[in-house]
């Protein structure tokens, strides 16, 4: 008798463990953050270097900020650093969730303001995903380094982020973009950082 309680109870504790997500309304995001590839001819030295790299990123109210700026610029709760090669997982609200690119082209100028108008720039929501209760949405990026930057006294070498999103087991395909998306490319669609009036600038009080 007091085998079949314990094994009654423990029945119950792990179809808990399976449901609970679900009643909860929350789900998983999986951040697969790929190793990166260049399309360029790297030396040695420099590959090792870009190997051991990552990315800074944060995630509140709906809102998740990738960053290749410098965090102490950025108004967010940048807390994560995930490195090429790794994973990272988080538990979350279910819901549709908003991604922003704080993006950086390396510049030369006498002064840090200088630097940050050249280079610095805002890609806004540049793509949406949905965290679905009791299921687990996989972000994928790939690092992938298509170019060269130069200046007058460096050439840098800087990672395209191409990212895909997938939701376990949805049947909706407008819940994660279809095609990569290159997170970080300058377009018409950027705002520089003089320009951006956004939330995500800090500004010294």
């Amino acid at each position: 008798m007091r085998f079949a309680i314990r094994f009654a109870l423990a029945s119950v504790l792990l179809l808990g463990s399976f449901t609970s997500s679900a009643e909860t309304g929350t789900g998983t995001l999986v951040l697969d953050l790929k190793p990166f590839r260049s399309e360029v001819a790297l030396k040695p030295k420099i590959e090792s270097q870009l190997k051991t790299g990552g990315i800074e990123w944060g995630l509140r109210d709906g809102q998740m900020v990738v960053t290749l700026l410098n965090k102490r610029f950025v108004d967010f709760d940048v807390n994560y650093m995930t490195r090429y090669g790794s994973t990272q997982t988080l538990q979350l609200p279910a819901g549709t969730y908003r991604l922003t690119t704080v993006g950086f082209e390396p510049h030369t100028g006498f002064s840090v303001e200088k630097v940050l108008a050249k280079g610095a720039y805002v890609n806004p929501d540049v793509l949406s995903f949905t965290v679905e209760a009791g299921k687990i949405t996989t972000m994928t990026m790939e690092p992938l380094i298509v170019d060269e930057e130069r200046t007058l006294f460096a050439t840098f070498f800087t990672p395209t982020l191409f990212t895909t999103v997938a939701v376990e087991g949805s049947a909706d395909t407008t819940a994660a973009p279809a095609e990569p998306v290159a997170l970080n490319v300058r377009d018409e669609r950027s705002i520089s950082w003089p320009d951006y009036k956004g939330p995500l600038k800090f500004v010294a009080k």
